[in-house]
């Protein structure tokens, strides 16, 4: 643990005083969870469970648009959580282990240390579901307006499904039998569709924690605004094993079993910083910038004659720091003109050089690939 984690931790001790009698009572808690005196009914709810086959392969998904993988930041644990669910501690430690032991981590440490500082932890009696395999619980989440995420932990009592090292959330359609990678979830009644749910990875206890994004670039009619409930249905596992190289092996085995949550989460801007600096060249306009906590966000007005390109934009600071794009979703208008909005990874720089690349001409006669345009933009004060 660094010194910044431990200024933080500190700062939390120092303004937070739980009376004795609260500490009682919760070391009573403990004890009861301990001894395995306490169990968590099964929460159900009523969700519309008409799916697509949207999921494909999510063990694959460090290769994929829009992907994460653990998580990792500044923790403490809530005690006012811990009393009412059979999993200790805070899962965003766990996260942060488990990503502090990967090889090849995809998301930079900066983007989920400003998540976890932001999120809040997750106390309505539904966000906990019980069965057979184990215990299932979405603890902490966090909304920025532009993405939603949220943490899940299984407790495992299946003796063979403790060997895994990765246990993926699957689901099943209406109708079928089949298990397809991926939950279901829904956001005020609404479908959504989550850019990435990553496999539950197994920590140091045995817990496995995992993390949940929902984007809103990938949503259709979904507003991330204000306060939202969210319904969450798992209904199996996929376990896997580690592989040397890194990452998540083939499945051995897959369990059926059905653990439905319901939570609350609200959506929080204030962190948001936005500029509108419609700054262009060459006809491209760099209409909208919004830097969140988690990611940078970018909205590009491409003409018609340079959508029809399908140019590569690449975002840099004014340092000449390259800053990766995640995903990006183009909508052509009726002049054949382009608006593409572009998730990046997060960065609070105030300056930005925005670059535009016909990929498709060839190299020009320096043997680069020819530049359309140069935007530089600011993000004010």
């Amino acid at each position: 643990m660094g010194n910044y984690e431990r200024n933080f931790i500190e700062k939390m001790r120092e303004e937070i005083q739980i009376p004795d009698l609260v500490n009682d009572k919760l070391n009573e808690s403990y004890e009861k969870i301990r001894q395995d005196e306490v169990k968590m009914k099964m929460k159900q709810t009523g969700l519309l469970k008409n799916r697509n086959r949207f999921y494909r392969s999510l063990t694959a998904a460090a290769a994929a648009a829009c992907t994460i993988a653990a998580l990792s930041g500044i923790f403490y644990m809530n005690p006012a959580l811990a009393q009412d669910i059979p999993i200790l501690g805070n899962v965003f430690g766990r996260l942060q282990e488990v990503r502090e032991n990967s090889e090849y981590p995809d998301k930079d440490k900066t983007a989920y240390e400003n998540i976890s500082e932001h999120s809040e932890p997750v106390q309505e009696a539904g966000n906990t579901a019980e069965n057979e395999i184990g215990t299932m619980t979405v603890s902490d989440a966090y909304c920025d307006g532009y993405d939603m995420y949220f943490t899940l932990s299984l407790r495992v009592e299946d003796e063979e499904l403790k060997t895994a090292d990765y246990l993926l959330p699957m689901h099943r359609n209406e109708g079928e039998d089949t298990l397809y990678d991926g939950g279901t979830f829904m956001i005020n009644q609404k479908q959504a569709w989550p850019s990435e749910i990553t496999p539950l990875r197994k920590s140091e206890d045995g817990v496995y924690v995992g993390l949940c994004r929902i984007a809103s670039v990938s949503q259709e009619d979904i507003s991330f605004e204000g306060q939202m409930t969210v319904n969450v249905d798992i209904h199996g596992l996929s376990a896997s094993k580690a592989i040397e190289t890194g990452g998540v092996g083939e499945a051995f085995q897959q369990t059926k079993a059905d653990w439905s949550m319901q939570f609350d989460v609200e959506t929080d801007t204030s962190s948001n910083r936005t500029a509108e600096p419609n700054a262009q060249s060459n006809g491209v306009i760099v209409q909208e910038a919004v830097q969140t906590p988690s990611n940078m966000h970018v909205t590009c007005y491409l003409p018609a004659e340079l959508a029809e390109k399908n140019p590569a934009l690449v975002l840099s600071d004014g340092n000449g720091n390259r800053i990766l794009m995640e995903c990006a979703k183009m909508n052509t208008q009726d002049d054949g003109s382009q608006i593409q909005e572009m998730v990046f990874n997060t960065s609070q720089a105030d300056q930005f050089v925005m670059q535009v690349f016909d990929k498709n001409a060839g190299t020009d006669e320096n043997g680069g690939v020819p530049l359309i345009a140069e935007i530089p933009f600011s993000m004010g004060e």
